[in-house]
């Protein structure tokens, strides 16, 4: 099938698992592993070439380019990258959460190559498994996409500088509470939540105040808006505003071959 979240629709809308293969299924991340799996992501996004833009490293699958990252320090020292030596560590755990505890994933110590449940993860298999994982859980990246390093760099800053500015500061701790004390649930109910199913409640909450306050403010004859208030059952996809400056992987790769 294609991987696309068009495809993965059908799966996505009840958090069911996704049947790759035989010997593959994955399923969305829980919330009661929300924690692990924000640490881990950083695995499956890294831009690799937009920062390592040596020809040797572009021409690199992305698995293959973990494996060369794999305890290389001093590749992570001249990129400024602490963790990316155990950035392959990572993706095995990952796998571990998506397919499940009872899941055999078995890889050897030299030369990395792994299987999962006994199926062999080429290069292309763990592309297809990195996209489903990331569409699954609504990680805010696209794998196919090409973002020029200095544009990372000035978006890396413009968010650091808006946490800086921004009195209201919110962790994940404090979202569990306030979905928690809004729907009337449990933590237990929560933690068993799936990632995506989590900030889609909250979004969703977030949508239903703001337009309750333009209704209100319309209603009252005080506030009027150039545009209709969009309805709070509308879509809650979030338009990519850097699209323009982003552009094809493989664009990218045409021009070095």
């Amino acid at each position: 099938m294609e991987i696309s979240k068009q495809a993965l629709f059908p799966y996505l809308i009840f958090n069911k698992e996704v049947i790759y293969n035989e010997a593959i299924s994955l399923h969305p991340i829980q919330m009661k592993n929300i924690i692990e799996f924000q640490q881990y992501e950083k695995a499956l996004t890294l831009r690799k070439d937009s920062i390592f833009q040596e020809k040797e490293f572009i021409k690199m699958d992305y698995l293959d380019f973990i494996k060369y990252s794999f305890r290389n320090k001093k590749l992570s020292d001249h990129y400024h990258i602490p963790l990316l030596p155990f950035y392959f560590d990572f993706i095995i755990q990952i796998l571990q959460l998506a397919c499940g505890e009872d899941t055999k994933i078995q890889y050897s110590t030299s030369s990395l190559a792994f299987s999962i449940n006994g199926f062999e993860i080429t290069n292309s298999v763990f592309d297809d498994l990195r996209k489903i994982i990331i569409i699954q859980n609504d990680i805010d990246f696209n794998m196919d996409e090409f973002v020029n390093i200095d544009t990372i760099q000035a978006l890396e800053k413009a968010r650091e500088f808006e946490a800086k500015k921004s009195k209201e500061k919110s962790d994940i701790e404090d979202y569990i509470d306030s979905l928690i004390i809004e729907m009337k649930v449990s933590e237990e109910f929560v933690s068993n939540l799936t990632i995506r199913k989590f900030w889609r409640y909250i979004n969703r909450i977030n949508k239903h105040d703001e337009y309750n306050a333009c209704r209100s403010g319309q209603m009252s004859g005080m506030v009027t808006f150039k545009e209709p208030i969009k309805h709070w059952m509308t879509s809650i996809e979030v338009t990519d505003k850097y699209e323009n400056l982003k552009t094809d992987e493989g664009e990218l790769r045409s021009k070095i071959e």
